[in-house]
């Protein structure tokens, strides 16, 4: 299957990670919006227990999804998904070093992207509409509704395809 959206996706998400780098008011069509400032994390303990807090709270709304690992992608250009298969469980791999001065995978928004992949693993593993819903839910989820509306804005703006049934 074609992934005909995925640079679009990929440039909205830049676009509005650089609105909740340090968080703050933004003025939104006449209206004021408080947006937290995104996390950014330091080794992968840290992403690991955030990435379980997130499974927690997605649990909490019954919605279960299995257990994912969290490991170091080396390199710097790229974090990913690995699906789970019979001889491995499901990993998310995110590069740690420094690409242009600055650690930038290890952030809430790319751990967040990632691990929407995982949570909607077997319905689509591109960055169609369907992973698009469950990415601004995972942002209302972990981010407040404030980022989510930021987020489903600028992809409706860009022409992206959204299922708007969230997170299966």
């Amino acid at each position: 299957m074609r992934d005909t959206q995925r640079a679009t996706v990929y440039s909205v998400e830049d676009q509005v990670g650089r609105s909740l780098l340090r968080g703050g008011v933004v003025e939104f069509f006449d209206s004021t919006l408080v947006l937290p400032a995104e996390r950014r994390f330091a080794d992968i303990d840290s992403i690991s227990a955030y990435v379980q807090h997130i499974l927690d709270l997605l649990a909490s709304n019954g919605k279960r999804c299995l257990a994912v690992q969290v490991r170091e992608r080396r390199g710097a250009t790229k974090a990913h998904y690995e699906a789970a298969t019979s001889a491995r469980s499901a990993t998310i791999a995110v590069p740690l070093q420094l690409s242009a001065g600055t650690r930038w995978a290890a952030r809430e928004t790319v751990v967040l992207h990632e691990l929407t992949h995982h949570v909607i693993a077997g319905e689509d593993a591109t960055h169609g509409p369907r992973f698009c819903g469950a990415l601004i839910e995972m942002y209302r989820l972990a981010l407040g509704a404030e980022a989510a509306l930021l987020l489903r804005s600028a992809m409706a703006e860009a022409g992206i395809s959204v299922d708007v049934r969230g997170l299966p």
